[in-house]
């Protein structure tokens, strides 16, 4: 009788099998991109990267791919996407799927919230191939996850965000993360702090390893957001690293990006890993031991190891998961004894801003694009209107800010899309004017420039009595005279407008006590994450600041190496007078030896 069960079970077991044959196609993963993007900024919120049709107003190029299934047959297919405007009955973002060269009937972007859309069936022949597109209708930011397939109608893919990730790794055949390779220093996040970081490093002897989740490094002075960079250029690797003072979206983004890259990639001890995105990272007692990551294309996971970290996320994300004390959001005014900080404290930071630009076309023959249209007019953007309201301009700066009242982590695509209506809906204003028949849009970022997130806890918190009175102190490594500039919500009907309040100071100094953790034993900080009030925050937090943050703790990260594996603490504490000594040397401009 047994037998005859266990017969049975076996049985019935490969049925269920045979009947739940499935795929998972990640839309990022897809052969060609065509002209959507990847969009790696809201995992947090949502679980994944996706595909984005930013095409500004105009159909982007199909994205294309080839998928293998395990066998031939028809499969029902769920979508995850979403309507990135569900409180209006237009639908700014839709798209269709074509299947081996052919349409599928349904429409997909059309529901509310990221969610998996349950579909028809689509049939795979004997190659047991499949050939699929993304074809974009509109050109206004359609966004598609992924496609799953199965033979099995009921096999519905799960919802929650922690249970869907395990689910992706499965169903994606994911192994355990690969190690990476021997590294004295890890450096995650690709700005400026982090460039500023690994380079100090690398030119000390450290092999450096340097994570960013974009294809490009830079951050906020990246080619994707355009941003020039401000604050003193200390030393000269902040130098190395810097900006011209272009107009912010401007062009120049790109050269300096490249100038960026070259900076980096010269650095024989550096291995940059673009496109990969940390996710968690792994203790032993108070300290980090490795951070695990994954290929934001592939989702393929890799293991870093080393014996310092330094937090240049921004959001500090490497603190946040190794039980570091964050703050996020504006203290109140008795507890640092800070003029300019509210009576009491709240979760109001500085926002989030896309900046934009456009162009004047002077003839029919300068189109450099044949959607580069001579018209008066512009495509009706109802959807976007109840945002724009009657404002016009034709660039976006830096004021085209949102989010303040928000969570800039976890809020941050409806932040980014908020602001995406405030500019088409700006657009169609400014088209409806004969004078502006030439203006045509020519680049709007789908990448964020951020100002303010979590912030991770040193030895010493910096406020504003630091950066007024300017204490002399003994580990100032980092300085600045740019005035203390908070931004508030301009208020009046432009919801997405600020205006900032400057208190002018004079020359202070940063603790190198503020770029470590006081509570995780070998984590540095660099960039706007590091230890600081709200309104502390308010002068450092522009790039060559934050580079020059970056370039004391790679720096600190040397000594940290030659004295016996020292703490960063233990660099404060005995090693002052090393550190003092070589900032010196290249804060005079004196050459580095390589």
């Amino acid at each position: 009788m047994k037998n005859i069960c266990a017969i049975l079970f076996i049985f019935v077991s490969n049925w269920v099998v045979a009947q739940t044959v499935s795929v998972l196609v990640e839309a990022e993963s897809f052969d060609e991109k065509g002209g959507w993007v990847v969009d790696q900024q809201f995992i947090p919120s949502m679980g994944s990267p996706y595909l984005l049709a930013h095409g500004m107003g105009e159909s982007v190029e199909n994205a294309k791919t080839t998928v293998e299934f395990p066998e031939s047959g028809r499969y029902w297919f769920w979508v995850r996407t979403k309507d990135w405007i569900p409180s209006r009955p237009e639908t700014p973002g839709t798209f269709k799927i074509v299947f081996d060269g052919e349409e599928y009937s349904e429409t997909f972007g059309v529901n509310e919230g990221w969610q998996w859309v349950q579909s028809g069936r689509v049939r795979v022949d004997n190659s047991k191939q499949l050939k699929i597109e993304l074809k974009d209708e509109t050109g206004f930011e359609g966004r598609c996850d992924a496609i799953y397939f199965s033979k099995d109608k009921d096999d519905y893919p799960p919802f929650e965000l922690e249970e869907m990730t395990t689910w992706r790794k499965e169903k994606l055949g994911i192994p355990p993360p690969e190690n990476a390779g021997d590294f004295d220093l890890v450096v995650v996040g690709g700005g400026l702090a982090g460039c500023g970081a690994a380079v100090a490093a690398a030119r000390h002897g450290l092999k450096v390893a340097l994570i960013n989740d974009r294809p490009v490094l830079g951050g906020n002075a990246s080619k994707e957001i355009r941003v020039h960079t401000e604050g003193l250029e200390f030393y000269t690797i902040v130098q190395e690293l810097s900006t011209e003072h272009y107009p912010n979206g401007d062009a120049g983004a790109i050269a300096a990006t490249d100038t960026i890259e070259m900076v980096v990639r010269a650095e024989k001890n550096i291995s940059v890993f673009p496109n990969t995105r940390a996710y968690t990272v792994h203790k032993e007692g108070n300290k980090i031991t490795s951070v695990d990551c994954f290929n934001t294309h592939t989702h393929k996971e890799i293991r870093f190891e080393a014996p310092l970290f330094v937090d240049a996320t921004g959001d500090g994300w490497i603190g946040y998961w190794a039980g570091a004390e964050v703050r996020m959001g504006r203290e109140s005014r008795d507890e640092f004894g800070e003029s300019l900080a509210p009576e009491k404290g709240d979760g109001m930071t500085m926002g989030n801003s896309i900046l934009w630009n456009s162009v004047e076309v002077e003839k029919e023959e300068d189109r450099a694009r044949p959607e580069d249209k001579l018209e008066v007019g512009w495509q009706e953007v109802p959807w976007a209107m109840d945002v724009a309201k009657d404002y016009e301009a034709t660039r976006g700066e830096w004021f085209w800010e949102y989010g303040l009242l928000m969570n800039t982590i976890y809020d941050a695509e409806e932040i980014r899309d908020h602001i995406f209506r405030a500019i088409y809906g700006n657009w169609y204003n400014v088209k409806q004017d004969s004078e502006n028949a030439n203006l045509r849009l020519k680049w709007i970022a789908y990448v964020a420039g951020k100002r303010e997130s979590r912030r991770i806890m040193g030895d010493y918190v910096l406020k504003e009595s630091d950066v007024v009175n300017r204490p002399d102190f003994e580990d100032g490594f980092v300085e600045e005279v740019r005035a203390i500039d908070i931004h508030y919500p301009r208020g009046g009907k432009y919801d997405f407008l600020t205006e900032a309040q400057f208190t002018k100071i004079e020359q202070y100094k940063i603790p190198y006590r503020c770029l470590y953790s006081k509570d995780i034993d070998n984590l540095f900080m660099a960039g706007r994450c590091f230890s600081a009030t709200h309104v502390g925050l308010g002068s450092p937090r522009v790039m060559h600041t934050t580079t020059q943050m970056g370039v004391v703790v790679g720096y600190a990260a040397a000594v940290c190496k030659e004295k016996n594996n020292c703490s960063p603490r233990d660099v404060y504490k005995y090693h002052l007078d090393t550190m003092r000594e070589r900032l010196d040397k290249i804060k005079s401009g004196a050459e580095f030896e390589h």
